[in-house]
């Protein structure tokens, strides 16, 4: 059994980026844990920004029941403006330091999104500071913007409709844009492109490990 931990900038990102993968380690009897950075209150489109906050936390939490999720932890921090800033690092890092996940997940530093590419940043920060004996592998996973560099490769075959069932729980974002659709076709390129032998379906990952827990430099 491993400990899985899976960084989410807003929700759907991880249903989105590595949801086939994520109910593949819950099929194989790993623990995963959600970290939700922001609850995502600035894409509501034309509901109340008020409301759009809880909405989501509801779908995550629906999205992360189809998928086998152990627990979803909500940081609601700004939407839009996601900062590496010294708290967060501190909650994080203690959540790491507690938990000791044996495999992080996280968008690319390429991502489109500024909140995705703060979300790595965060990681690499509260790793660096922990400065683990045994750190945990960081996969980095694409949403918005695919990755240029592979070096996981995950047939989720098995698990696509339940990735897409899981999608299609957020539907303050699916009214809107047909992310099912979206996902299954860069899953579908991921397993004809990249996924021999395998099959149908794939998810992606680059490996960051080592620029993410390189320990900070002594001043």
């Amino acid at each position: 059994m491993n400990r899985v931990m899976v960084i989410s900038p807003h929700p759907d990102d991880e249903t989105i980026g590595c949801g086939g993968t994520i109910r593949k380690h819950v099929v194989e009897a790993d623990i995963v844990h959600v970290e939700l950075l922001t609850s995502g209150e600035k894409g509501g489109h034309d509901l109340a920004a008020e409301d759009v906050a809880s909405i989501r936390e509801q779908e995550a939490m629906a999205a992360a029941a189809i998928l086998g999720v152990a627990q979803v932890e909500c940081y609601r921090q700004p939407d839009g403006a996601l900062r590496a800033n010294r708290a967060i690092v501190a909650r994080l890092s203690r959540r790491i330091k507690d938990w000791q996940p044996d495999t992080i997940y996280v968008p690319h530093s390429a991502e489109q999104h500024p909140d995705h590419a703060a979300a790595l940043r965060l990681v690499q920060l509260s790793l660096r500071a922990l400065n683990l004996e045994k750190s945990p592998r960081v996969l980095a996973y694409e949403v918005w913007t695919p990755l240029q560099h592979l070096d996981e490769i995950v047939d989720i075959t098995p698990y696509m409709e339940t990735k897409l069932r899981a999608i299609s729980v957020y539907k303050s974002q699916t009214r809107v844009m047909n992310f099912a659709a979206a996902a299954g076709g860069l899953a579908r390129y991921r397993g004809e492109m990249h996924s021999w032998p395998g099959g149908e379906f794939a998810e992606v990952f680059s490996d960051v490990t080592r620029v993410c827990c390189r320990p900070l430099q002594k001043q």
